[in-house]
């Protein structure tokens, strides 16, 4: 282990950590679980991921000359035990919230975004939607919206591993009052998965199947969107991004589903049915490589970037909400963006 890159603190929380036999610390700077020298004996080889704490002289890693923000981001991650038992939970974390227009229902701090992480709505049955602005978020028209899990991750199970609550409801002898959204999936935050979808029949669109029974715990009785993502070629998933297409409707008078009146999709929440514990936490800050990153909090927040170096670019404090955070000024390199919020401190790391 080559201790010259790694401060004196961090040196000393780590051979305490040896010294009570654990295979873990939590990091003082990023607040993320690390991997300790006695983890990496127990292995028995070096994992080739250029580890902070590698005991084997990263002899399997490809390239040795890794900067050393991407050491340690490396060397937050432990082992997913993928044979864990899938566990069923809602999407925690609003990721990405840009706003369309012709619907703002539920889009205030007062509400966003706790109303898209808890549901489904408790009032929303197949004929009856649910308008509470504490139940429902209007994402408007051409609006998007990216959900995660903080500390959890989607993978396939049996039957649908994930269900998405729109306020869809029948009228009109059984005429489904639609407005949908594309579905994508990510496991990286970069690469992206759309379901396919019909731009006709719409098939493969959340927001068209009603909520038939908020407290069914099964992805068959309870109404909504399900997604199979073993139909997509992927085995896990952490990002689930919603984009508003209602469009498709009022531009096809001819449409089953047109109706005027409609006015962009309304997310209820995302139900995940199959989940196994994260490798690491995600952020309420997230926008790889790009010029914005966007802060989403009820509270106030404090706001801290800083580089490899450990040098503060840039802070900014904000009110609830969803804001954004340009980073437009800051050379292209990565970041680490910390978020404070007087309960808790998150980071992550962001590529400019």
């Amino acid at each position: 282990m080559n201790t010259s890159v790694l401060s004196p603190e961090i040196v000393k929380i780590h051979d305490a950590a040896c010294a009570r036999g654990e295979e873990t610390y939590v990091d003082p700077i990023t607040g993320y679980t690390v991997l300790t020298r006695i983890a990496h004996e127990r292995r028995g080889t070096c994992c080739g991921n250029a580890c902070r704490h590698c005991p084997y002289e990263w002899k399997n890693v490809r390239n040795r000359g890794t900067n050393l923000l991407t050491i340690i981001i490396i060397s937050l991650l432990a082992l997913v035990d993928v044979a864990a038992q899938p566990q069923r939970v809602l999407c925690d974390t609003v990721m990405e919230f840009v706003p369309g227009t012709g619907q703002y229902t539920g889009q205030g701090a007062t509400f966003f975004p706790r109303n898209v992480l808890t549901g489904p709505a408790q009032t929303a049955r197949t004929d009856v939607p649910s308008t509470d602005p504490r139940e429902i978020c209007s994402i408007g028209l051409g609006g998007r919206i990216t959900l995660g899990l903080r500390r959890r991750v989607i993978v396939d199970g049996p039957g649908a591993d994930l269900t998405i609550f729109e306020n869809a409801f029948f009228y009109d002898n059984d005429k489904v009052f639609a407005e949908p959204a594309t579905i994508e999936l990510s496991k990286d935050g970069n690469n992206w998965v759309m379901v396919p979808y019909d731009t006709l029949t719409l098939d493969g669109l959340a927001g068209l199947s009603p909520t038939r029974d908020p407290q069914a715990n099964d992805p068959l009785t309870c109404g909504g969107t399900p997604v199979d993502i073993a139909y997509l070629g992927i085995d896990s998933v952490r990002w689930v991004r919603l984009t508003d297409v209602t469009r498709l409707i009022l531009e096809n008078p001819k449409s089953p589903f047109y109706d005027p009146t409609l006015s962009g999709f309304d997310l209820d929440v995302v139900r995940v049915w199959n989940s196994v514990d994260a490798a690491f936490e995600l952020s309420v800050v997230h926008e790889p490589a790009v010029d914005v990153a966007y802060v989403g909090s009820p509270n106030t927040v404090d706001v801290s970037v800083f580089d490899i170096a450990g040098k503060i670019t840039m802070q900014r404090r904000f009110d609830g909400g969803i804001h954004q955070l340009s980073l437009a000024e800051l050379s292209p390199g990565c970041y680490i963006v910390m978020v404070n919020d007087g309960a808790q401190i998150q980071t992550l790391k962001v590529q400019r």
